[in-house]
């Protein structure tokens, strides 16, 4: 059996006062097609929020919630129920009368650590956003690395809060003029234990999915090369890790003096992510804007095979205008490939005619203006 949504409720989320979408058990391809602006990414964003973080928009929570004639709904839930080779499941989702965070449940059973989605149930996505990933600001390659990285260790969430906000804490005090050895040393002591275990996990992550990644789906997609760049990242490759918290700790007693009059320091939170074309031997953000869309997407595939592989699990695809710069040989090959996958896969598309070769095998349903989803037949 494969893993997917049977059933997938709204209420006040986005623009959706209520939505109750049925789909069937067959795991067949899923597209949402219409016109600009009706609410297709919405959908695929309640999905998202099945799993742990912020979605595929990293929202506030606010945000989410559906505005109306100047009439704003805070209370918003998602319920989806989940059907896996090993059983159903419930989950369900939002905020709460009385409460600052999102609620979740699952089975009947509220928890409050987001890290127990992943249990029942995971996801990937691709969104319009990304398409330029590779040009732009290095924090969204490291957030697209760290979300793999927790697909196989959940505790890598934790580690990059603790980080955070300990580097938050050390980097205020230096600039507030306070050198209190027993609170920057407290400070740094977790941005070492921290820092290093994140820069260990994603180069784990690396190396194993760069083995799936020399599986090659189709000539029609690139061979993707990936790296880590970073002062951690280079020396836990060439030495041992108990020699890094060294290294790491005497930058930064190093560092002091230079955060404290309003420099930077270097750390996890400055390494990296960085992907090659291997055919054309090229960095990532010299491709064309369609060769990097080749190139997300093998990584994307790359890291189902993994977690299929190594997890026994395949998680839902969810893709935003997937189509948008791929020709036309590529968008076919993708549809074939995402056919053979033991998993559904959302699609979301303006224009419904780049599905007609798969009539009956990709599942259609029309969003409209008034935020209907009708089946097409």
């Amino acid at each position: 059996m494969k893993t997917g949504l049977q059933r997938l409720r709204l209420t006040n989320f986005r623009s959706y006062p209520t939505l109750d979408l049925k789909l069937d058990t067959s795991g067949a391809p899923v597209a949402l097609c219409g016109p600009n602006g009706v609410g297709k990414t919405n959908v695929l964003e309640a999905i998202s929020y099945l799993t742990a973080g912020r979605g595929l928009r990293s929202a506030k929570l606010t945000d989410l919630a559906r505005r109306m004639d100047n009439e704003v709904y805070p209370l918003w839930s998602i319920v989806a129920d989940i059907y896996t080779p090993t059983g159903n499941h419930k989950i369900g989702t939002g905020m709460v009368e009385g409460h600052e965070r999102r609620q979740i449940r699952i089975d009947g059973k509220t928890t409050t650590k987001q890290s127990d989605l992943a249990e029942v149930f995971r996801c990937l996505w691709l969104t319009p956003a990304q398409d330029r990933l590779f040009c732009g600001d290095p924090k969204a390659r490291r957030r697209f690395l760290d979300r793999i990285v927790q697909a196989f260790d959940p505790n890598h969430a934790n580690r990059l809060a603790d980080y955070s906000t300990a580097l938050k804490q050390w980097v205020c005090l230096l600039r507030q003029g306070c050198f209190d050895n027993t609170w920057l040393n407290g400070l740094e002591s977790q941005l070492v234990e921290n820092g290093i275990a994140i820069a260990a996990s994603r180069l784990d992550i690396v190396s194993r999915l760069s083995g799936y990644l020399n599986v090659t789906e189709d000539k029609s997609f690139p061979s993707a090369e990936i790296q880590l760049t970073g002062m951690l990242e280079q020396a836990l490759i060439t030495g041992r890790a108990v020699l890094v918290e060294d290294m790491f700790a005497g930058h930064l007693k190093n560092a002091r003096k230079t955060c404290a009059e309003g420099g930077n320091l270097t750390g996890p939170h400055t390494a990296d992510f960085i992907v090659i074309h291997k055919q054309q031997n090229r960095s990532a953000d010299l491709c064309s804007t369609g060769e990097q869309k080749a190139l997300l997407l093998s990584i994307i595939l790359a890291e189902m095979r993994a977690q299929m592989m190594e997890q026994n699990q395949c998680p839902v695809l969810l893709l935003d205008e997937v189509a948008a710069h791929l020709d036309k040989n590529r968008r076919h090959t993708l549809f074939e490939i995402l056919l053979t996958r033991p998993a559904q896969v959302f699609m979301t598309t303006t224009d419904n005619e780049i599905f007609s070769n798969f009539t009956g095998q990709i599942h259609q349903f029309d969003v409209q203006d008034n935020q209907q989803i009708l089946k097409v037949a």
